[in-house]
C-alpha cells in the first residue's frame, strides 16, 4: 500500500450528499460505541466518514459495522477491512439501494 501524496487528494466539491440524511443515525451508533464521527472528503463518489475513538473503552470495529449494516440494510462491498496509512482501517459498505456507498475510516485506538 502506497500512501497518497497531496497532489493525489481530490479537491472538495459540492457533490451530492445522498447519504447525509442518515448521518444523525450513524453518529448515534458510533457514539454508543465510543466513537466520534465526522464527514470528510469530496463526497462525490461515496459518503466518506472518519470514526475517532473518543472515550477510554470503545467497541471493536466489527460490532459498530454490524449495526451500521442493519441501519442501512447494506452488504459489505469489501469483506475484509482495508489498512490505510497512519494505522487507519477502512470499511466500504454498499447500500442496498442504487450505487451509493459509505466509506468509514477508523483511526487507531490507543494501546
Amino acid at each position: 500500500m502506497s500512501p497518497k501524496t497531496l497532489e493525489q487528494l481530490k479537491p472538495a466539491s459540492y457533490g451530492p450528499f445522498y447519504a447525509a440524511g442518515i448521518y444523525p443515525k450513524l453518529a448515534d451508533i458510533f457514539r454508543r460505541h465510543g466513537y466520534a464521527l465526522a464527514v470528510h472528503g469530496s463526497c462525490t463518489t461515496d459518503f466518506d466518514l472518519i470514526a475517532v475513538p473518543w472515550v477510554e473503552q470503545v467497541s471493536e470495529h466489527e460490532a459498530v459495522i454490524a449495526e451500521v449494516e442493519k441501519l442501512i440494510a447494506a452488504k459489505f462491498a469489501r469483506l475484509n477491512p482495508e489498512p490505510r496509512c497512519h494505522g487507519r482501517v477502512t470499511y466500504k459498505i454498499a447500500m442496498s439501494f442504487g450505487d451509493c456507498a459509505v466509506d468509514i475510516s477508523f483511526t487507531p485506538r490507543s494501546p
